[in-house]
């Protein structure tokens, strides 16, 4: 009994502090699961009500989601709830597994198509997030950013024990930039020139395979520490489209940095 009422404590805790702290939030999304997992008929109000029906985005700007729900996720309700009717969705085929890494493959195919013809890429993960601000100013944080792909930030260190060298010059990058703070990539919210994110994508595609390791015998690998026998040429095979984005940042830098300031999204 005591686990449900902590849970449940901890629940309207989170709520409260986001009613307080909403109006001060600089965030153009909200990525933290544990404000967004709530029913869409609090989540909304609570975390997008100054901009129900509000926003607008522009035509260079193709916002894009991919999912395999049957019913839209709470980033499809959001921008439905702030007033933005065109988004594209990425579907997966009926009962095809999910892998994380579907998430490049399927993303490179689109920008691949010729019904593409945005100029920027806005991606929001699906069952997470929802927006609150205007798209538009991811433009801006772009330009002022002086690059052509930026990722929303996390203090998650998922897999980097697995790749030391990418951790070290990562950090590093970090303190030449004047934030001592670590902070990675989250490819859960990400904006970016069309172009330059298909080049970026063409080269994550390189360590997707038909056997990319998901779910539980992922998590048994790692657990046991025989990760890196199954996967020597890790992070092929790995499964996790972040962490090979993050193994690639060092290539692709300064032209796909971190957002620092967190202003595309709170996680």
């Amino acid at each position: 009994m005591t686990q449900p009422i902590i849970k449940i404590f901890k629940k309207i805790k989170n709520i409260v502090w986001a009613f307080f702290k909403r109006r001060t939030w600089d965030h153009l999304v909200i990525h933290r699961r544990k404000l967004t997992e709530n029913p869409p008929s609090l989540a909304l109000p609570l975390l997008c009500g100054h901009a129900k029906g509000k926003l607008r985005c522009p035509p260079e700007i193709t916002i894009l989601l991919l999912h395999n729900y049957a019913h839209p996720p709470i980033m499809e309700l959001s921008l439905q709830y702030v007033g933005i009717t065109y988004y594209h969705v990425l579907k997966l085929n009926a009962g095809e597994p999910w892998r994380q890494t579907k998430k490049i493959s399927m993303l490179l195919n689109y920008l691949k198509n010729a019904d593409c013809k945005a100029d920027y890429i806005l991606y929001c993960d699906s069952n997470d997030s929802v927006l609150r601000d205007n798209p538009e100013k991811a433009i801006r944080y772009l330009e002022e950013e002086n690059c052509d792909l930026l990722f929303s930030r996390t203090k998650s260190k998922d897999n980097y024990k697995y790749m030391p060298e990418q951790k070290i010059w990562t950090d590093q990058i970090a303190k030449d930039n004047g934030f001592y703070s670590q902070w990675y990539i989250n490819a859960g919210v990400f904006f970016g020139r069309t172009a330059f994110l298909r080049e970026v994508l063409q080269a994550a595609l390189f360590y997707v395979t038909d056997n990319d390791l998901i779910g539980e015998k992922y998590k048994k690998l790692r657990q046991s520490g025989k990760l890196l026998e199954q996967l020597p040429e890790f992070p092929k095979g790995c499964g996790s489209d972040q962490t090979i984005l993050r193994y690639l940042h060092p290539q692709f830098y300064p032209r796909m940095k971190i957002d620092y300031r967190g202003r595309l999204a709170l996680r």
